[in-house]
């Protein structure tokens, strides 16, 4: 069940008080010469290489750990981006390397015109025990024009899924006109995501009830102009307990915007510009296990480099380093595919190390293991902590 809550009944909107929003990286030239910056070391292996014939357009990766075994999953598509007849994928691995041949969680169902609709890959979460992938639905993108944000998505529904320690168990609508952009996670006793509708594509944030995730109330974000074009957030929760978003701009202004909560992801202030470059494109966010805050983005003109900055207090991220340069030539042309990008990082820790889970040039999955070591060297952290 989805409540909605209009602008009119939020609380007063949080502040950032002694913190400028704006300045999310401390030093807004630090990406200015991706050459002088290093590149950390990576193993880096293949969850799954587009081939003749086959899936060649390949995206929106998770990963997660669970039962032992690393699973992922992604967005996978004939020739092009949105084609109606995706499919899910996920594999597993042992080692995070040598990763099993791709199954299906599932195609696309038949949509109103009875044509096959479009699925996208939406994530993994654990709920009371149960290991769930999420799936998002729709008939089709409807509108023209070539900016693909002004087309709605008809008919849009969360779909929810259900390992049985076999197989995946199709167990219908979890959410109705939701397009989440990563899995729930906690804040305190209730869970939160965020949301985008079908219709405008609007942001929204949503909490559940409890835990259990039974109720969910959606509030719409703040938004006046000109910061109505958010999309993909990424968040966490800082040191004060003080929430973050983090969003792609659509505009294409080419800056992370950013915004907060200081009560519990209740209500946000408005989103504003920072000055963080991003091309745009989709970013994550997390903390490392010693406590430091990471933020994963394409800063340049292009989907290339991956790049990381850190954080202590989650407010002002930097010392900039490279996960990925210089990525190889697009194989198989096809719509929204460019040629020398790496894109759509989602990352976990795991055993000494970060991976981090990826697309290279939408037709490749590919994971990049890196040491906590190489990653507290590359950060220069002035910290009492030591990584495990």
């Amino acid at each position: 069940m989805l409540l909605v809550a209009c602008k009119g009944e939020q609380r007063e909107k949080a502040s950032p008080d002694k913190h400028d929003v704006t300045q999310l990286l401390n030093d807004p030239d630090a990406f200015n010469d991706f050459s002088s910056l290093s590149l950390i070391p990576s193993q880096t292996s293949t969850v799954y290489r587009a081939n003749e014939g086959e899936w060649q357009f390949n995206l929106h990766s998770y990963l997660i750990r669970y039962d032992h075994k690393f699973w992922a999953m992604w967005s996978s598509g004939p020739v092009n981006e949105s084609d109606r007849d995706q499919v899910i994928h996920y594999s597993t691995s042992t080692d995070g390397h040598h990763w099993d041949p791709p199954i299906v969680i599932t195609d696309s169902p038949v949509a109103s015109d009875g044509k096959p609709g479009l699925v996208v890959a939406r994530g993994f979460y654990e709920l009371d025990g149960k290991f769930i992938a999420l799936v998002g639905y729709m008939d089709s993108i409807i509108g023209l024009g070539p900016d693909v944000y002004k087309r709605g998505w008809e008919n849009l529904k969360l779909l929810r899924f259900e390992w049985d320690g076999e197989k995946w168990i199709d167990c219908g609508i979890f959410l109705d006109d939701f397009m989440n952009n990563y899995p729930p996670r906690p804040i305190k006793n209730r869970l939160f995501m965020t949301r985008r509708d079908g219709p405008q594509r609007k942001v929204y944030t949503v909490l559940s009830n409890t835990l259990k995730g039974e109720v969910w109330t959606s509030t719409i974000l703040p938004e006046e102009p000109p910061v109505a074009r958010m999309s993909e957030p990424t968040w966490y929760i800082g040191p004060d307990e003080v929430v973050h978003l983090i969003f792609r701009d659509k505009a294409r202004e080419g800056f992370l915007y950013h915004s907060i909560s200081m009560d519990d992801g209740l209500t946000f202030s408005t989103p504003l510009k920072t000055n963080y470059p991003d091309t745009p494109a989709k970013s994550f966010t997390g903390r490392l296990s010693s406590g430091e805050y990471y933020l994963i983005n394409n800063p340049g003109k292009t989907r290339d480099p991956l790049a990381v900055t850190f954080s202590l207090d989650g407010w002002t991220f930097s010392n900039t380093s490279l996960l990925r340069y210089n990525a190889p030539e697009l194989r198989y042309p096809g719509s929204a595919k460019n040629s020398r990008t790496f894109q759509y990082p989602h990352a976990i820790e795991h055993k000494g190390s970060l991976w981090v889970i990826y697309a290279t040039n939408k037709e490749d999955i590919e994971i990049s293991e890196f040491k906590l070591s190489d990653l507290q060297k590359a950060a220069e952290l002035k910290t009492d902590h030591n990584i495990q």
